[in-house]
């Protein structure tokens, strides 16, 4: 069997009385990538699902790029000044969506310099840590929904990780009823990020 991934040839290499242990070849990160991914499939078929009914019925599961470790990175953080806080965010129903600037990250991605603003919800009550990154790329409308993806980084210290093979579509983009912010053209990347969730059927 042919494979790109070193971490499953030295697996292959392995004698067949060790193949038991062949997960452990696996990054950390991807096997807790494909443990969320199969979370939220099985989110997507439960009765929390934002999936129209006749779309439940044939689900089969979300579509995804293949992990790429290369889409994982970890920038540096500027806190917002105080005076760019609050903002406000269109939606995909033509109403407002209030959000705090909470940060700006900054990193190189594919050899560019690239710098994202990270939100956090103003009306609603969030986790301290928790931060709301809604992007765009060149792959919107082609392989990815057309509005945009969202992620969710993760605080480090004085960094934060964001890690691109974990970003998903907006519940928009599975059924129109729902409200969802529209990423911001500020978080627009110049170049695609191929990871992550897939455009929805």
């Amino acid at each position: 069997m042919k494979t790109k991934n070193p971490y499953l040839m030295a697996c292959y290499a392995l004698p067949l009385w060790l193949l038991l242990m062949a997960a452990s070849c696996v990054p950390k990160t991807e096997l807790e990538l494909n443990k969320h991914r199969q979370e939220q499939d099985s989110f997507m078929k439960g009765s929390g699902s934002p999936l129209k009914s006749e779309d439940k019925k044939n689900f089969q599961g979300l579509a995804y790029f293949a992990p790429d470790s290369s889409y994982r990175v970890e920038a540096n953080l500027t806190l917002a000044p105080a005076d760019e806080q609050v903002i406000e965010l269109p939606t995909s129903t033509g109403k407002k969506r209030k959000l705090l600037t909470y940060a700006y990250a900054d990193f190189t991605l594919k050899g560019q310099k690239c710098r994202l603003t990270l939100y956090k919800g103003v009306e609603e009550k969030t986790k301290e840590d928790y931060l709301f990154l809604p992007f765009t790329d060149p792959t919107n409308g082609k392989t990815t929904y057309e509005v945009g993806r969202y992620l969710e980084p993760v605080l480090k210290g004085t960094k934060v990780v964001i890690d691109f093979n974990f970003a998903y579509n907006p519940y928009c983009a599975y059924n129109d009823t729902y409200d969802c912010p529209i990423p911001p053209q500020e978080n627009h990347l110049p170049i695609e990020i191929l990871a992550g969730e897939k455009k929805f059927k």
